[in-house]
């Protein structure tokens, strides 16, 4: 019996290129037709998860038909009915005390910027030249003000407060295959998305983007890769 087919993308590094301001990413027309192609196929969907906030998905991926979770899958709209993590008031609470510690702690560090989402705080340095010479250091920093129920994650040139749930990208994935009753195909290139390709396991076709170790069945040099993906699946 033919089953549903769930494409699962991270957007950073994965659709879109990583620049040094977060805020000037874009996608480009030509993914975003790609993308619309793509959830256009008969019995097939496209879900862009990541860690940006559900609002900053809505307006990069408008026009494009794709479902969204936002907040690394606290949130996932556009595959059934809407749905949000049932702690995600309280993280959300937690998160804003949580942005202000750590904007007092890093005031004196040049090029830092901290990014309060809905239930997470980035802590971005890729534009800040002391950092990049010792990224240990601030997340010694950052691990001082921890909270119960807290993580402290890496990223590209980031250190990310999350909440210790165990849920994350892979869960959402999962949450929306199976809604779909589809057999997936995940692709990221970041360390949440080796969290989600251990948690999806080998029930699921996961694909790298760039190098690196990985947990991934596949993998791709870069952007122009996963477009060559999207357009075989488009395809198939």
């Amino acid at each position: 019996m033919n089953m549903n087919l769930l494409v699962a993308l991270d957007f950073d590094g994965t659709l879109a290129a990583l620049k040094r301001d977060p805020a000037a990413v874009r996608l480009s027309a030509a993914r975003r037709a790609l993308i619309s192609r793509l959830g256009k196929k008969a019995g097939a969907r496209v879900l862009i998860v990541s860690g940006r906030p559900q609002a900053f998905l809505r307006r990069a991926l408008a026009g494009s038909g794709a479902a969204l979770a936002g907040e690394h899958g606290w949130l996932l709209e556009g595959i059934g009915s809407r749905w949000r993590h049932p702690r995600l008031a309280l993280r959300s609470r937690q998160a804003r005390a949580l942005a202000a510690a750590a904007r007092a702690a890093v005031r004196d560090l040049p090029g830092v910027r901290v990014e309060a989402k809905t239930a997470a705080v980035a802590v971005h340095w890729r534009r800040a030249p002391g950092v990049r010479r010792d990224p240990a250091g601030l997340r010694r920093v950052l691990a001082a003000l921890l909270p119960d129920g807290w993580r402290l994650a890496g990223g590209k040139k980031i250190w990310e407060f999350r909440p210790a749930d165990a849920w994350g990208k892979g869960e959402a994935i999962a949450l929306a295959a199976r809604r779909l009753r589809a057999r997936v195909v995940f692709i990221g290139d970041d360390e949440t998305d080796e969290e989600a390709f251990r948690r999806l396991g080998r029930g699921a076709m996961t694909v790298k983007v760039g190098p690196g170790r990985t947990l991934a069945r596949e993998r791709v040099r870069g952007l122009a890769g996963v477009d060559v993906m999207l357009k075989r699946l488009t395809k198939a």
